[in-house]
């Protein structure tokens, strides 16, 4: 057999070839992945890196649950207190009405020698304080968040909608209001606390019903209110509905004002 030789017909040299092209093709393989290789370092570093990095995680899923379940239970507390204290409200308003009663039967009884036309006048007058109960024709709106609207956005029913409602009624020739059967008098404001709406300082909910006595509504006239209640749901989706027909409005509570002051003439001239 022969043996192969190279060029020059050295069999060392062809052995030689053979060896050095061995090592070089094994040094390709194993030097990445010898002790202190680039390729190694990097898989070492990348190690602690993803362990931080999954620990990091861990801590903000863990700090993202705590903080849900910190901010749940301050709202069930603050919800439990509302309840407790609107609770506490209808037990006072309850024996304010009692008082109230109480005060009318002995002012009656001080009054009785009065005349046909004093007795007209401080009805008159007590209609106008909305001190007493009233009834007669007049119109109801009832008006609710735009379906499916999210909390804080403007297609929930706010103040400012009940408030234009309740002046277009006025300006209509309404002689007594009620919100979700809160009768509105001199002292009341409508306004808004957060996601809430207070009337007469109390918090009512969806959907509002707005009554009022006395107004051209209830005729044939047109006010004007179901262009406002077309613009509130062209712009922002509320809906709304109206129905005409004898309303039963209940008494309101005059409160006296903390810090009303008489403009006096002159003042700050």
């Amino acid at each position: 057999m022969s043996t192969p030789t190279l060029e020059d017909g050295s069999e060392s040299g062809l052995l030689e070839r053979f060896i050095a092209q061995a090592v070089v093709d094994e040094y390709a393989q194993v030097a990445p992945t010898e002790p202190g290789a680039p390729g190694r370092r990097r898989h070492l570093l990348a190690v602690p890196a993803m362990v931080v990095i999954g620990l990091l995680i861990i801590v903000a899923v863990i700090s993202a649950r705590a903080a849900d379940e910190q901010r749940q239970s301050t709202r069930d507390a603050l919800v439990e207190r509302v309840s407790t204290l609107t609770a506490s409200v209808a037990e006072r308003q309850a024996t304010v009405d009692g008082q109230t009663s109480t005060v009318d039967g002995l002012r009656a009884d001080v009054l009785g020698g009065v005349t046909p036309e004093q007795e007209a006048e401080l009805s008159r007058l007590a209609q106008l304080a909305a001190v007493t109960e009233l009834s007669g024709p007049g119109v109801t709106v009832t008006i609710d968040d735009a379906p499916g609207a999210e909390a804080g956005s403007l297609n929930r029913v706010l103040d400012r909608d009940l408030q234009d409602i309740v002046n277009t009624l006025w300006r209509t020739g309404a002689v007594g209001i009620a919100v979700n059967e809160e009768r509105l008098t001199g002292t009341t404001a409508i306004r808004g606390a957060g996601e809430a709406i207070l009337v007469n300082y109390r918090p009512i909910g969806r959907p509002y019903v707005i009554s009022a006595v006395g107004t051209s509504t209830s005729g044939q006239t047109d006010s004007g209110l179901d262009a406002l209640l077309a613009t509130l749901a062209d712009d922002y989706g509320l809906v709304s509905t109206t129905s005409t027909g004898d309303v039963a409005l209940p008494a309101g509570v005059v409160r006296d004002p903390r810090f009303a002051q008489t403009d006096q003439e002159g003042a700050g001239s």
